[in-house]
């Protein structure tokens, strides 16, 4: 799965890599913009910050699904803000109340984090799910794939921070390490464009390739009934069947002389019944 992911999220990245950058650019300064502006009010500046994040989860889920993408998306999370707005923060709340647990807390929390993942994307896509059930559907989603989502964020980072050390290392050199200290400026500068964007496809292929996917539950109540259903209508078939069978063994198949039930021969032409 994640090498198919990362094959369609480069595949997305290479069409629209400057619409992308753009908008994610835009939001960041959104976000600045916010910032000064309620600085004496953060209880404003965070469900706007929040709000916006959403929006751009959505633009990153459009593009993954090969639609238009514009500054149409970010906005769109403030036409329903309370709802998108209350559900980000509510995740927010949650992953910080994990993170707060002694010693194990960190590790709690990034559990948790992958596990709400595609809370802003079930936010912003179906209205109809409360802020709170999100939540509880982002984990249903995630359950058997929190693994597979954190691979794939080790990869990349592993490559970029493994790749940056050795630039460092080469950086050090005598004359020609000058050289390799100019590579390391400009491979940190394409990482720090790159990567969030690269990132952000990810987490909304991984929402979108999971939601395809049949979903890992039991019988609700209705398919119960209906395999029961189905199951006695089977066993009626069989029994309809077994009996055809066995009237039809109280004749002779040769000559059609009736014999009696459990003989093994035929009475009149010695015909083998069994």
């Amino acid at each position: 799965m994640i090498s198919y992911i990362y094959k369609n999220c480069f595949a997305v990245l290479k069409k629209k890599p400057v619409r992308l950058w753009g908008l994610s650019m835009l939001v960041s300064l959104l976000t600045v913009i916010a910032m000064i502006a309620t600085w004496t009010l953060p209880i404003l500046f965070v469900p706007i910050v929040l709000t916006l994040n959403a929006g751009m989860a959505l633009v990153y889920l459009d593009g993954y699904r090969g639609k238009e993408v514009n500054s149409e998306q970010i906005f769109a999370g403030f036409k329903k803000f309370a709802h998108v707005a209350g559900g980000m923060a509510w995740m927010s709340l949650w992953i910080f109340i994990w993170a707060l647990i002694p010693l194990a807390g960190i590790v709690f929390a990034v559990i948790k984090a992958y596990s709400y993942r595609f809370t802003p994307y079930i936010l912003m896509t179906q209205p109809e799910v409360s802020a709170t059930e999100a939540l509880r559907l982002s984990m249903k989603k995630t359950n058997g794939y929190k693994g597979t989502m954190f691979g794939a964020d080790m990869i990349i980072f592993g490559i970029c921070f493994g790749v940056q050390i050795v630039l460092s290392i080469l950086a050090i050199i005598p004359l020609i390490g000058i050289l390799f200290a100019v590579i390391s400026f400009l491979f940190t500068v394409f990482v720090s464009i790159a990567v969030p964007l690269l990132s952000g496809l990810i987490n909304a292929a991984f929402y979108d390739e999971i939601s395809k996917l049949p979903p890992k539950q039991a019988f609700t109540h209705g398919q119960a009934q209906q395999v029961g259903q189905t199951g006695q209508t089977a066993q009626t078939n069989a029994d309809q069947a077994n009996a055809g069978q066995a009237k039809a063994a109280s004749f002779c198949p040769n000559c059609g002389n009736a014999v009696s039930d459990g003989a093994a021969f035929c009475g009149k032409c010695g015909y083998k019944l069994k």
